[in-house]
């Protein structure tokens, strides 16, 4: 029992470190939602097969940082 109340600490205190970056990232998205349309995303990363593949790697490069 004492294992299972541990992992649900250790948990809640990584979801607690994590809580501003993933706060960040929401707001991040749903700017670009707002200021980008659909139209311009899908005619840069729906296009050709390896532009779009390396444009759609180097947009999210960041995303794990």
């Amino acid at each position: 029992m004492n294992i299972l109340i541990n992992i649900i600490l250790q948990s809640w205190h990584l979801l607690l470190e994590a809580s501003i970056y993933i706060l960040f990232g929401i707001l991040v998205g749903g700017l670009l939602k707002v200021f980008i349309s659909p139209a311009t995303v899908a005619g840069h990363l729906g296009k050709g097969r390896f532009t779009s593949v390396f444009k759609a790697a180097l947009f999210g490069i960041p995303i794990p940082l």
